[in-house]
């Protein structure tokens, strides 16, 4: 409660230092005008608990002991386990989702509803802030996005004495607008080298199998250079040729995930080697992951699997005007861990 609170006034501090900047006569009201200013920062808390059902369904040994309310699972290992922490210790595989992260995406630079502010920056890599902004906000296809580490479980007190619970602490680890390879599709080159091997017809219609795959289930993680139904994986940057607002929105928070598998900032943690601790993943496992779309708006009950059609779940979504800007979207992270 005590981190809550100091990151509260923080947020306070920021926001009277963005009022006080020149550069945010632009963005700033921009901003505001597409998020409500600080009360974002209460949906987005109120979305996210009251969505806490997504985590479910919870497995024991392999036995599913709660239901699952119509959300998408997979099935990763069960039964018994054992880890050396530090000598050996016999358990049981336990599974659930873990609410990971909050991706704020927007076409608005340094806008944050999910802390309720937008953050005022002079200077942004690959450009001003003004040619930045000019740019995403007159290209419906160029967004920006913050990733916020947003430990709920921590936060409600929920799973803290397992061993496989995520990280305890509210931090802000990536803003694109500070990263140049954010910007340009050719500078990204150097995270995504892999990215020629499939600029061409015949592994862009390969995708259509992983489209039919996450469409009924997850999709397939050998096709790592898709996303399903949505925009294809590379160049991991800003831009995307979706033509549906919200599926822009999730095509862009899952290139942001896998991009940070490519710095080693997130890493694996399903299947055998993540029962006793994460471990080191490059290529992003997309069944690892769902996604949930909170602000501003939220019809669809259910997280949703990377590359699921729109057709599913974006009815209601994309409305002109309400949120055509920004969005929220809760990460939700598949665990299976070593419970002694």
């Amino acid at each position: 409660m005590k981190k809550i609170i100091i990151s509260f006034f923080l947020i306070l501090n920021l926001n009277v230092f963005a009022a006080s900047s020149p550069s945010g006569i632009a963005a700033g009201p921009a901003c505001n005008a597409a998020t409500g200013g600080a009360s974002s920062l209460m949906t987005v808390m109120m979305n996210a608990i009251e969505s806490i059902y997504n985590i479910l369904p919870i497995k024991i040994m392999g036995i599913q002991v709660t239901p699952s309310y119509g959300a998408d699972d997979i099935s990763t290992v069960g039964g018994y386990c054992g880890c050396w922490r530090p000598y050996y210790t016999p358990g049981v595989v336990i599974e659930f989702w873990e609410p990971l992260a909050v991706i704020d995406v927007s076409n608005i630079p340094n806008c944050m509803p999910s802390l309720g502010m937008h953050i005022d920056i002079d200077i942004v890599a690959g450009g001003s802030f003004q040619e930045v902004y000019k740019e995403n906000t007159q290209n419906r296809e160029s967004f920006q996005v913050t990733y916020l580490n947003y430990p709920l479980f921590a936060m409600l007190g929920m799973f803290t004495d397992m061993v496989c619970t995520g990280d305890s602490d509210m931090d802000l680890m990536y803003l694109s607008t500070i990263d140049p390879l954010w910007q340009n599709d050719k500078w990204s080159i150097l995270v995504n080298p892999d990215a020629f091997l499939f600029a061409n017809k015949i592994a862009q219609m390969i995708c259509v199998v992983d489209a039919i795959a996450a469409m009924f289930n997850h999709p397939l993680d050998p096709l790592y250079w898709c996303f399903g139904s949505w925009h294809p994986t590379f160049p991991l940057t800003k831009h995307t040729m979706e033509v549906s607002h919200p599926e822009a929105a999730m095509s862009i928070a899952a290139k942001t995930l896998h991009r940070m598998h490519r710095m080693f900032q997130l890493n694996g943690t399903i299947d055998y080697p993540g029962l006793c601790s994460q471990y080191p993943q490059p290529i992003i496992s997309k069944r690892q992951y769902n996604m949930f779309p909170i602000f501003p708006l939220m019809p669809h009950p259910y997280r949703i699997p990377i590359g699921k059609t729109g057709f599913i779940w974006n009815a209601g979504q994309d409305v002109p005007v309400v949120n055509s800007h920004v969005w929220s979207i809760v990460v939700y992270r598949k665990r299976n861990c070593c419970s002694s």
